[in-house]
Formats: C-alpha cells, sequence, structure tokens
C-alpha cells in the first residue's frame, strides 16, 4: 500500500476515487476494483470505523494508493 499523494501513472487502467475505503464496506469495494484491475485512491480519515487492517490484501500493490485525509478538506482533495 502506498502512504503517500504519488499516484502512479498508467494509461490503460482506470482510476477511482474511494472515500472510506477502509472501512467494513469501502474496503471490500477496493478489494473487489483492484481484483478487476482498477487503479484507486483511498482517501479515508479513519474515524472509528477505518480499519487499515482490511485493506492487507492490497498492501504494495503499486495500483492501490492511501491517503489519510477528510473528503472535506478542499487541499487535499
Amino acid at each position: 500500500m502506498t502512504l503517500s499523494n504519488d499516484i502512479p501513472a498508467s494509461p490503460s487502467a482506470p482510476t477511482w476515487l474511494v472515500t472510506g475505503g477502509a472501512g467494513f464496506i469501502g474496503g471490500n469495494f477496493v478489494l473487489e476494483a483492484a481484483a478487476r484491475g482498477v487503479r484507486v485512491v483511498n482517501l479515508d480519515v479513519l474515524t472509528y470505523a477505518g480499519n487499515l487492517d482490511t485493506l492487507a490484501a492490497v498492501d504494495g500493490d503499486p495500483a492501490h494508493v492511501f491517503v489519510q485525509g477528510d473528503i472535506g478538506d478542499r487541499a487535499l482533495v
């Protein structure tokens, strides 16, 4: 899992922004997207429901970028 804002370039794969991607539903959505070859930028503030263990299967996958932050943060998004 990449913990940065550097998103690897891949012109052949779509890129999706997933918010809440470390929670139960979002995490499973991220895993399914990764299995289908979709590049994912995963944005999660990691409050009570966020758990990075949910994303263990995409750890080290260059097509998955995790960004800890809030969707309401205009400067970040």
